[in-house]
């Protein structure tokens, strides 16, 4: 039988065991009903493992930055995202289809809780005390956050830009389920919503959300917080081009004083090292784990957690003496990075590469992701390297969304207000800009975005919303470098592959293909 994503959860067997898990690891339970607080509780923490794997990772992050313009493939890289990186990738992708999976396998699981919200009678002698109800309230409001969560991001990978004028063409948004109803009978499948159906569904989920969590946020949150709903509400105005209501909630909460950027390049290195650099390098021991004033919302990963996907740095520096890394940051992006910006000296470190035919040379790496974090030094047992918590949203981000809609919605001189600031915690001794035009301030955002996000995995989603095409920046060493692609590879801002391909088994069920698949 086919694998038809939507319909059996398949994600939902992906996900791997942590402090949050309290179910057994496979798929969802066959009962359709939740009949207690127990029950809810047990779902909500595999919904939160299940989001955790659909956010960081080599399946989430990387890839999407492969594809762009900010990372050459070194010589030793042995087809590491080959297709990805040529931009041939096709609709039998692995990383394709684990993308789509995975989102479709959370909003089964969040559908699955919402449900059982809904016929569950709450009984007292099934120990639905006030606790109780809490419970499963919070379960619904987090089920409702991640569905939302999940349909905005198959729109950002499988649905082009949005634009107004094109966003109620039949089959331009996301094929989905609000209600867990799994079956193989294709006839049950529902097809694609259009882009202007999709986004009213997010929004409705967030407003849902609104109306069953209530837990104000606090930095390095492990639990969904209405700080969450906010910064979603921002990112999802910012792709929709709603520009004034991005840069207000975004600048809700940055003016809110809750969390705080991060200062110095020990500074930021702790933030995704976690734990505290300072002491680490003085005293030569890890220490205690330490959360960061500046995330939002971070999703936990246990201690022993050894299933959890290999940390995104592994492709980006040696895991093992002796060995290069499969992709290196270009020249241009680099040199994007002035001298005094501490996040040059946070994210980059060189090494001397040596190719098989025996060519050496030096070039810098991306570090931006260590592969000692506290998770991986203070594992029991076999811990991927270089696993650390995912950071869903960032303060920084707010800062960027903040500057980047007010400054498309006219409003200049808050824009550079939003983006000096962030700047300011950046880059040493730093003097606040001023700009001649609403060009060249958005030309600065863009540069900014890039500075501070890449790795993350929002460059492609920029470049398409941003109507720019791809193109490779200069090479650090051309001699270290695969050159089967041309270093100086790009591809036009309506390249059909700015947008991912349906996975086969989903048009092989009659889900409308993507154009040019």
């Amino acid at each position: 039988m086919k694998k038809i994503y939507l319909l059996i959860a398949l994600a939902a067997g992906l996900v791997s065991s942590c402090s949050m898990d309290t179910e057994p690891e496979g798929s969802l339970p066959q009962s359709e009903t939740l009949k207690t607080p127990e029950d809810f509780t047990s779902m909500r923490n595999g919904l939160y493992s299940a989001l955790r794997v659909s956010v960081g990772g080599d399946n989430f992050y990387t890839p999407i930055e492969v594809q762009s313009d900010e990372f050459h493939a070194t010589f030793s890289n042995s087809n590491t995202m080959g297709d990805l990186y040529r931009w041939d990738f096709t609709p039998q992708n692995e990383y394709v289809n684990t993308v789509y999976s995975n989102y479709q396998g959370t909003i089964s699981r969040a559908d699955f809780i919402i449900d059982g919200y809904n016929k569950c009678d709450m009984l007292e002698e099934n120990g639905f005390d006030a606790a109780g109800i809490a419970a499963a309230k919070a379960a619904k409001g987090d089920a409702f956050f991640a569905r939302a969560y999940s349909i905005f991001m198959l729109s950002q990978y499988f649905c082009a830009d949005y634009e107004k004028e094109t966003a109620d063409e039949p089959n331009s948004g996301v094929s989905y389920r609000l209600d867990y109803n799994p079956s193989p009978d294709p006839s049950t499948y529902p097809q694609r919503k259009t882009l202007n159906e999709t986004m009213k569904q997010v929004k409705d989920d967030l407003d849902s959300a609104a109306l069953y969590i209530t837990t104000a946020g606090v930095p390095t949150n492990h639990r969904i917080s209405v700080d969450a709903i906010t910064a979603l509400r921002a990112r999802v105005a910012l792709a929709m081009d709603d520009c004034l209501a991005a840069a207000d909630y975004a600048a809700e909460l940055v003016d809110g004083g809750t969390y705080r950027l991060v200062e110095g390049v020990n500074g930021i290195m702790s933030m995704w090292y976690e734990f505290d650099y300072d002491t680490a390098m003085e005293t030569g021991a890890i220490g205690d784990k330490k959360g960061n004033s500046e995330t939002i919302l971070q999703l936990e990963v246990g201690e022993a957690e050894n299933q959890y996907p290999a940390g995104t740095g592994t492709y980006y520096q040696s895991v093992q003496s002796g060995s290069d890394p499969d992709f290196v940051p270009t020249l241009t992006l680099y040199n994007l990075f002035s001298d005094d910006d501490y996040r040059k000296t946070a994210y980059f470190y060189p090494q001397t590469l040596t190719t098989t035919t025996g060519v050496s040379g030096s070039v810098q790496v991306f570090g931006k992701f260590p592969l000692d974090t506290y998770t991986y030094y203070n594992s029991t047992s076999n811990a991927s390297l270089g696993v650390s918590e995912p950071k869903v949203f960032r303060i920084a981000e707010m800062y960027l969304i903040a500057a980047e809609g007010y400054a498309q919605a006219g409003e200049l001189t808050k824009a550079a207000y939003y983006l000096n600031e962030l700047e300011g915690k950046r880059i040493k001794d730093y003097t606040p800009q001023t700009f001649a035009s609403k060009d060249d301030l958005m030309q600065e955002i863009m540069n900014e975005r890039q500075r501070e996000l890449v790795g993350e995995g929002t460059r492609i989603f920029d470049l398409k919303r941003w109507h720019l095409p791809m193109q490779r920046g200069e090479a650090q060493n051309p001699n270290l470098l695969l050159t089967t692609t041309p270093l100086n590879f790009s591809q036009p801002a309506d390249a059909n592959r700015m947008t991912w391909p349906i996975p086969k088994n989903e048009t092989d069920l009659h889900i409308v293909q993507n154009p040019g698949y």
